[in-house]
């Protein structure tokens, strides 16, 4: 498994699946990561991540976050993230290959949480959505 070092974390190069299900809750995603350090990244982070740079991938339907995403896999300085949408509470997929949405661990309130989200035309990491929508998880892990 690759590792990229970007803002002082280790980010995995995957995004988690749990009991073969990619989109998870908020409440699964934050229970879930627990192991040797690996976490669910802030809504901070993600903004710093963000604040890196981000280039859309049609090809791979997913956008590169990093210092040289623009190269679109050819460099260790930028990671993928897949855009494989949404599951709303009754479980229909929605924007597959569209948009992108990934949980933090920060709560916004006692129904919601912060949620990085993105498409071709741009990345928001700083959105609030209800917690039992079935969003990607993304670990990251502090470089020590």
């Amino acid at each position: 498994m690759k590792k990229i070092e970007l803002n002082g974390l280790i980010w995995d190069d995957k995004n988690l699946i749990l009991n073969d299900k990619n989109l998870l809750n908020w409440e699964a995603a934050m229970i879930c990561p627990k192991s040797d350090g690996w976490r669910l990244p802030t809504q901070e982070e993600w903004q710093a991540l963000a604040d890196l740079g981000s280039t859309w991938d049609e090809e791979n339907q997913g956008r590169w976050f990093g210092t040289d995403s623009e190269l679109l896999g050819d460099s260790e300085k930028s990671i993928f993230l897949p855009a494989d949408g949404y599951r709303s509470a009754d479980g229909t997929l929605h924007d597959a290959g569209y948009y992108g949405n990934y949980w933090s661990a920060s709560p916004y309130n006692g129904s919601y949480a912060y949620n990085l989200t993105f498409y071709s035309g741009g990345a928001y990491p700083a959105y609030a959505n209800h917690r039992t929508f079935g969003f990607s998880v993304r670990l990251v892990k502090d470089i020590r």
